[in-house]
């Protein structure tokens, strides 16, 4: 009987926790990451392991949730992860240069695909991410596909489809509170 390792599943998984978009916290690089779901399989020699049913991956303060999660490595060690749902969503605490300040990014979109090699992320399919401050929400955008990329910090978002045939694109972007820029004495 062959054993399989679970190592690779871990380092797979690493991909989530460096590809979600904005500036996570830096503290949750050096956290374990934990997936719970129903099944699990593993194929040794395509490197894939897929989790299904009510999916949960942590890794410090990045939640993600789904109902299936494939997590991909390629012979050259790059890493892929698609999570799937009916929303598949994350979540994860941003870094703050001011005390006491709680930053999160919330995401959700059917599809979440991580590509390690090109640090992309990309929503389809009713797609949303927000941005909050201290549990109020800064910004949102929504469109069919978002995708995100980390190195340019580039953002792209094609609309959803409308009854006229004509794709949307909707962001809110709130104006930025006048106390929360004075400097703190």
């Amino acid at each position: 009987m062959k054993r399989t390792s679970w190592i690779p599943a871990m380092l797979a998984a690493h991909i989530l926790a460096m590809g979600v978009p904005a500036q996570a916290l830096e503290s949750d690089k050096r956290q374990p990451t934990t997936i719970d779901a129903n099944q699990m399989t593993y194929n040794e020699r395509s490197n894939v392991n897929v989790f299904t049913g009510n999916v949960l991956l942590t890794r410090g303060s990045l939640v993600i949730r789904g109902d299936k999660l494939t997590l991909t490595e390629s012979s050259d060690g790059t890493q892929n992860a698609k999570v799937e749902g009916k929303p598949a969503r994350f979540k994860q605490q941003r870094d703050s240069q001011v005390p006491n300040e709680i930053l999160l990014i919330n995401g959700t979109g059917n599809t979440i695909e991580f590509d390690g090699d090109k640090s992309i992320v990309t929503l389809t399919g009713a797609a949303s991410i927000q941005k909050s401050t201290n549990g109020q929400v800064t910004e949102s955008i929504s469109g069919n596909k978002i995708t995100y990329e980390q190195n340019t910090e580039f953002l792209s978002v094609v609309g959803t489809p409308n009854s006229k045939g004509s794709s949307r694109v909707q962001a809110v972007i709130k104006p930025k509170n006048q106390q929360a820029m004075e400097p703190a004495n």
